[in-house]
């Protein structure tokens, strides 16, 4: 019984420890919505990388892919994935805007949009945004779609 209280209070200092060391990490985030004639899903996902033998995305165009050792030190991946009639869209001019709004209001941000696509897959998983730096709070994003009226996303990370 004098070890069975120690062990189990050592458990407990390591779950609690996993528990603060992943908190604010937040879980992934997947929103889809309607903005005119286009399905536009967004995912925060982590970061992802764009280089080396171990690459999850593959760069197409637009803006420069932010590296996972970029000075920027982004966190998370946020994307955009763009349908139309239920098939990808391969040329939209995307344009993604965020700002914390709890637990402090910041200024909106513009995101650098590149065209993606996932690794060793086929265009169908065409897909914009970029790898940033957030904070653990709340978010909302605003999301433009060839020019169209923004559409309106909020997410908690």
């Amino acid at each position: 019984m004098g070890k069975t209280l120690p062990y189990a209070l050592s458990i407990a200092i390591i779950v609690l420890g996993a528990s603060i060391a992943s908190a604010g990490t937040g879980k992934d985030v997947t929103e889809t919505a309607m903005g005119g004639p286009y399905s536009i899903t967004l995912k925060v996902l982590p970061a992802e990388s764009f280089s080396g033998p171990d690459a999850a995305m593959t760069w197409d165009s637009g803006a420069k892919a932010v590296l996972l050792d970029s000075p920027l030190h982004p966190n998370h991946h946020m994307v955009v994935f763009v349908k139309r009639d239920g098939k990808p869209v391969e040329d939209a001019n995307v344009v993604i805007r965020y700002r914390e709004t709890n637990p402090k209001e910041s200024s909106w941000m513009t995101l650098p949009v590149a065209r993606m696509h996932m690794t060793g897959k086929s265009m169908a998983t065409t897909h914009y945004g970029n790898n940033a730096e957030f904070a653990p709070g709340n978010y909302v994003a605003d999301v433009t779609v060839d020019g169209g009226k923004a559409v309106v996303f909020h997410f908690t990370l």
